[in-house]
């Protein structure tokens, strides 16, 4: 038996500290003297980088995105120069100069990745300190992780993801974690979830996965023989757990292992009663 655990959005709040680390930036940027358009500038960075690393955990570094920024601020620098310069013969010279970044600007970038990070931890230190999490979740995860093995799959860095366990996750938590960096492949794909299986070494009709995206986490495990429970909603309301029939969610794709048989889908009211029905559920398998 195995519980295999998503991170970002099912155990760990990740949209609102994500958001939150990327406003402060914006402040900070703002602070520094480099104008109001940071976000405007992160956005369009963001963009650049999924869609060149799309399906590779790459895609996910923040840093790229803010060397990007500072390619686009200075290319920015230079439409406003280049302006100044018409029809002089300085627009030829300044033309060969107009990508990249000059040398003194690598140490912003750091700083920005930095200020970040500060930024992200910062919002989990807070938000860890809630009752919901004290007092519910984190007795509950140390608790099931002296009973079972638990492993955290996730599609991000080894070194993000160890940070937001370091910052967030409760002393005590017994667990495995694999990331889509260590394996080469991101969820949903066939070889990631055949790592994960034989990492486990269970049988993965005796194991359940939490997720909360539905593509990545429940459809892709689900094709794999692991049972899943669906989290849509970190902290919803109730305690209701539903099962999911073939017709609310397509089992088809281009990952789905030949002769495995897609596994019972649940849906849970919120991380809490998804977790307490996955012990339940993994016990009823142990006899």
């Amino acid at each position: 038996m195995a519980l295999f655990l998503d991170l970002d959005n099912t155990l760990l709040p990740s949209k609102k500290a994500y958001n939150y680390a990327i406003t402060q930036c914006a402040t900070d940027w703002r602070e520094r003297g480099l104008g109001d358009n940071f976000l405007e500038l992160y956005e369009l960075a963001r963009k650049q980088v999924k869609s060149q690393l799309k399906h590779h955990s790459s895609n996910r570094l923040r840093l790229l995105c803010f060397k990007l920024v500072w390619e686009h601020l200075r290319s920015n620098d230079f439409g406003k120069n280049s302006e100044n310069l018409k029809n002089t013969s300085q627009v030829s010279q300044s033309s060969q100069i107009r990508f990249g970044f000059q040398t003194e600007d690598i140490q912003e970038i750091l700083w920005m990745e930095e200020r970040y990070f500060f930024h992200f931890l910062q919002f989990y230190a807070e938000e860890k300190k809630k009752l919901s999490y004290e007092d519910s979740l984190f007795p509950l995860l140390i608790s099931l992780s002296h009973e079972f093995p638990i492993y955290l799959t996730t599609n991000e860095t080894l070194r993000t993801q160890l940070l937001k366990v370091q910052g967030f996750l409760p002393k005590g938590f017994r667990f495995t974690l694999i990331t889509s960096e260590e394996v080469g492949f991101e969820k949903p794909t066939t070889e990631f979830f055949q790592y994960v299986i034989q990492k486990a070494g269970e049988d993965p009709n005796d194991c359940i996965l939490l997720g909360d995206n539905w593509d990545d986490d429940i459809i892709g495990a689900s094709s794999h023989g692991i049972s899943c429970i669906h989290i849509p909603d970190m902290w919803g309301d109730g305690n209701e757990i539903k099962e999911i029939h073939g017709s609310e969610g397509s089992m088809e794709g281009n990952n789905r292992v030949p002769g495995a048989n897609p596994k019972n889908i649940w849906r849970a009211s919120n991380i809490i009663s998804g977790l307490t029905f996955a012990k339940s559920w993994l016990l009823e398998r142990q006899k």
